[in-house]
């Protein structure tokens, strides 16, 4: 059995999108964490700022690689028509 590279993309997408939340759901539970604790300061705060961007990073290139993935194996399989212009024929002179 051969792995198809679409397969992957759409595995790594799947991987992606649920980390993307996982990332944001860790910095909820440190960032509610450090305020029990008696307050963040300034350089936490910058951080768990961070930390949620990259999560919300995740999740975006998530759903990309999910729709390239699609794509793929649909073109793949023939089930999403693509337009291939066909060469240019050229009539070459009969000797």
């Amino acid at each position: 059995m051969e792995y198809k590279p679409s397969a992957g993309i759409f595995v790594g997408g799947i991987c992606l999108l649920i980390g993307g939340p996982l990332v944001g759901f860790i910095r909820t539970t440190f960032g509610t964490w450090a305020a029990a604790r008696g307050g963040a300061d300034g350089n936490l705060t910058g951080i768990l700022i961070g930390v949620v961007v990259f999560g919300a990073l995740l999740g975006i290139i998530g759903i990309f690689m999910l729709v390239a993935a699609a794509y793929r194996a649909l073109v793949k399989i023939d089930a999403l028509p693509v337009n291939v212009r066909s060469p240019r024929r050229e009539n070459w002179p009969a000797d």
